[in-house]
């Protein structure tokens, strides 16, 4: 699992998102839940973690350019 909690994590990540955008939770949650997101978080959460809220927004927000072209 490394040194942190996946789960955690991830409700940080949607909490930050969710403020940075100005939408609800439940509309983080459909969204990353839809484009894959939270396998992202999964994926390359170990690296993930070390950087700051804003530039894993940023990092998802690449991520989602690539899932809708």
């Amino acid at each position: 699992m490394g040194g942190y909690d996946k789960i955690d994590y991830a409700v940080n990540i949607v909490e930050a998102y969710r403020r940075a955008k100005g939408l609800s939770g439940e509309e983080v949650a459909r969204l990353f839940g839809d484009a894959g997101v939270f396998k992202f978080l999964e994926d390359f959460g170990d690296t993930l973690h070390c950087q700051s809220d804003e530039a894993t927004i940023a990092e998802i927000d690449d991520f989602l350019k690539t899932q809708t072209t």
